[in-house]
């Protein structure tokens, strides 16, 4: 009978520091009992002594670096929801990016996407219902959507609005604004 590390190929240094910096439970685990990990990672022999001696609070550090770019890119996407985040933006993130990451084409709004769905489980009153509507329109392959809105006017005030999403080509889409006075 095989053991675990025989039936799977064994992995090399490199794809194992991917998938730590990657995973933030993995890191926690890697802390714990790094001779675990690697056999878990099933990490090749000649890399195994490297990986145990690995600093945990450096790798971290690292992971926090990516996890800062990331922030940056969702940023982007979801203006809105992290001015209403304001401090928190970080904390947010970091909660839920330690854990998930996504990956393939157009990881950038999947990934503002997941945030989302994260933030109306965790942090409902900093979702922006415009913002998530966009996304989900980028994600999908429908070549056009209607979404009622409230925008805000003010603090205290908000009017309801018509979110038209018009798609042109595969890539290419437009997003028009109806805002309704009454």
């Amino acid at each position: 009978m095989r053991n675990l590390n025989e039936s799977v190929a064994a992995i090399d240094l490199i794809t194992a520091l991917g998938r730590l910096l990657r995973d933030g439970a993995l890191r926690d685990a890697l802390t714990a009992d790094p001779q675990a990990v690697a056999v878990q990672l099933g990490v090749r022999e000649c890399d195994h002594l490297a990986l145990v001696q690995l600093v945990p609070d450096d790798l971290e550090f690292q992971a926090r670096v990516l996890l800062r770019k990331r922030l940056a890119a969702v940023h982007h996407i979801l203006p809105e929801t992290f001015r209403q985040l304001d401090s928190n933006a970080w904390p947010a993130f970091h909660q839920y990016a330690r854990t998930n990451w996504p990956a393939g084409d157009g990881s950038i709004a999947l990934d503002a996407y997941e945030f989302c769905n994260h933030l109306k489980q965790c942090n409902p009153e900093s979702f922006c219902t415009a913002e998530w509507n966009r996304l989900q329109f980028v994600l999908s392959k429908k070549r056009l959507a209607l979404r009622w809105i409230h925008r805000s006017v003010n603090a205290k005030n908000s009017i309801p609005a018509l979110q038209v999403f018009i798609r042109i080509t595969s890539i290419r889409w437009h997003e028009i604004l109806l805002c309704c006075r009454l």
